[in-house]
């Protein structure tokens, strides 16, 4: 699990722009492995995505051949992304009549494990479906 401080040492360095998005952080990349790639939701290119990159809402993340990650979620979440994968960030306010969702699967397969599903939990949408979940599951 990571947690999000603003009061340790050399936080006075950074800039407004980088606790302002450390702060509106849903999630985290991390163990990166291979060819992982990013495309902001206020970009339209995809750009490289180095260990410990924040994830915003909307934000997308793929995996090419060969590669994977680790996005770990606030709530201590933990989603492993295969090769070959494409997932979307969701966002913090849903539109009226739609559920609230982690994160979207668009393509591919992760792996979930929650360490205390008695206090998380983790929503996963697809096309098709959304499943939530309170213990260890596999989307495919």
């Amino acid at each position: 699990m990571w947690v999000a401080c603003t009061c340790a040492r050399g936080d006075s360095d950074k800039s407004g722009a980088q606790v302002a998005l450390l702060a509106e952080s849903k999630a985290r990349l991390r163990h990166v492995s291979g060819d992982v790639r990013l495309k902001r939701a206020a970009g339209d290119d995809w750009i490289a995505a180095p260990d410990n990159t924040l994830l915003l809402a909307n934000d997308k993340v793929r995996t090419l051949r060969g590669a994977s990650a680790i996005i770990e979620f606030g709530n201590g979440s933990v989603v492993t992304l295969g090769a070959d994968a494409l997932i979307g960030i969701a966002e913090t306010n849903p539109p009226p009549g739609r559920d609230r969702t982690d994160m979207t699967l668009l393509r591919g397969q992760v792996d979930a494990e929650l360490e205390e599903p008695a206090r998380q939990s983790l929503s996963v949408s697809t096309p098709t479906a959304t499943i939530r979940a309170g213990r260890e599951i596999v989307f495919q």
